[in-house]
């Protein structure tokens, strides 16, 4: 199969909605790079939908000035690849890296010999978002070493390759689930879960298995964009137990206050927020007593372009 690779160029301001809109355009993930200006690369098969994929992406960017974001620096970019060719380009540059005190990602084409108390997870992310490199992941991996404790039962919402689920599992966790919106995504991830030796432990589901399975959770870990943090905040607050803890990544600096009072106003109390960079992660708890102020997550939802209204959002709260 071919694929198209689309590239957009944006301000720091924008990065959230413009992967939002890839996102929403139909890639399974989405690589961001650089700092002045910031590239974001995501991938589509080459079917007889792109076109319209394409348009419906360029239409949604178009709009960014309406809710007084930057628009596009220079338009979008597309490079076309055969599979193969896309899946090894990445590969020469991939080598085993530690993150933390415990953790080691490494590719699955490259030896290594773990030290003292090491976890190894074996990676091999095809296609799929996230080899470890990326700030956002480093910073969910970090903060579910603080937080995983023998025992848990985890969801790990927008999983890509895997990597935060097999962590987790490695960090003691008993019970993973996780899911993504692409089947790419979650085809590379079970993958990766076979070859770490974890199907009894992590179990990578279809989207509708997922919202079945993924409650009574003592840990929920997404590391996606501000945007689609906003809008599935309500349904997020109620798989997560009294106490348990809430991982949400993939968010710049520019947007930290508006996701923070958007978990607030669902009843998830801000603890801590890691930073590398222009990326932060928020590390949230459940309280006992979640009240929605709904006034609240009303300002949150008109704050950044979204899909679905704050009434949807409320009806799919169980």
């Amino acid at each position: 199969m071919r694929w198209a690779e689309i590239t957009a160029s944006c301000s720091h301001e924008s990065v959230d909605a413009v992967s939002y809109a890839f996102l929403d355009a139909g890639c399974g993930g989405v690589t961001i790079q650089g700092n002045g200006p910031v590239n974001i690369c995501g991938s589509l098969p080459v079917t007889d939908e792109l076109s319209g994929k394409l348009a419906a992406l360029k239409n949604h960017l178009d709009r960014l000035p309406e809710f007084g974001l930057a628009g596009l620096l220079d338009g979008l970019t597309i490079r076309y690849a055969e599979e193969e060719d896309w899946a090894n380009a990445w590969k020469q540059y991939f080598k085993p890296m530690k993150l933390g005190s415990r953790i080691v990602i490494k590719p699955s084409w490259e030896e290594y010999t773990a030290a003292n108390d090491e976890l190894i997870l074996e990676m091999d992310p095809g296609m799929a978002f996230g080899t470890g490199g990326h700030p956002t992941t480093q910073l969910c991996l970090l903060a579910l070493e603080d937080h995983v404790k023998p025992g848990m039962k985890v969801a790990d919402i927008g999983t890509g390759s895997g990597i935060l689920s097999l962590a987790a599992a490695r960090l003691g966790a008993t019970d993973v689930v996780a899911t993504d919106i692409d089947l790419i995504p979650r085809k590379v991830a079970r993958e990766n879960v076979t070859r770490n030796g974890l199907d009894e432990t992590v179990h990578i589901l279809e989207m509708d298995e997922f919202d079945t399975a993924a409650f009574n959770r003592d840990l929920v870990v997404a590391n996606i964009v501000a945007n689609t943090i906003i809008e599935l905040a309500p349904t997020i607050a109620p798989r997560i137990n009294s106490g348990g803890i809430f991982i949400a990544s993939g968010i710049v600096e520019e947007h930290h206050d508006l996701v923070r009072d958007t978990l607030t106003a669902v009843g998830l109390e801000h603890l801590e927020t890691k930073r590398d960079d222009i990326w932060v992660c928020l590390i949230s708890r459940k309280n006992s007593n979640m009240e929605y102020d709904l006034a609240a997550l009303k300002r949150s939802s008109d704050a950044l372009p979204a899909i679905l209204d704050l009434d949807t959002k409320l009806q799919s709260v169980p």
